[in-house]
């Protein structure tokens, strides 16, 4: 935000932390709708299972590729990653190797090692593979 004044700022940014209180003290009913209607339709259910379906299969596939993909390039064994579930994955990487990802190859990962499985696509799969084996190798 920016102010005239420092009081004016200092005004400014009370009233913005009274809206902010109110949304997240009092979240929408919209969504919890959204979830009921869809849970209570067998038709709209049967396409949200079909849809997570479809969504669990690519994200394992995805795992897969990567790990068949860093094989290849000869990178440390990161096998236990296909083993894992979800949308996140930890890589094993340390704080350093995430830094040089992020520093080198624009890969973004929390400084633990987890990355977002969900993220990867067949596009960025192999970018993704040399990135990973390149800072492995340190």
């Amino acid at each position: 935000m920016v102010s005239a004044t420092a009081a004016e700022a200092k005004a400014v940014q009370s009233q913005v932390k009274r809206i902010i209180r109110t949304i997240y003290s009092s979240p929408s009913t919209h969504g919890a709708a959204l979830v009921a209607g869809v849970l209570t339709s067998p038709e709209l259910r049967d396409l949200w299972e079909q849809e997570l379906t479809e969504m669990r299969e690519r994200i394992h596939a995805l795992r897969a590729g990567l790990v068949a993909k860093l094989a290849t390039l000869g990178a440390p064994e990161f096998e236990f990653i296909q083993r894992q579930a979800g949308m996140f994955s930890y890589s094993g990487l340390t704080r350093t190797q995430v830094d040089r990802l992020r520093e080198e190859f624009a890969i973004y990962a929390v400084g633990t090692g987890r990355i977002c499985v969900a993220a990867l696509s067949q596009r960025n799969l192999d970018y993704v593979a040399q990135a990973v084996a390149t800072v492995s190798r340190m």
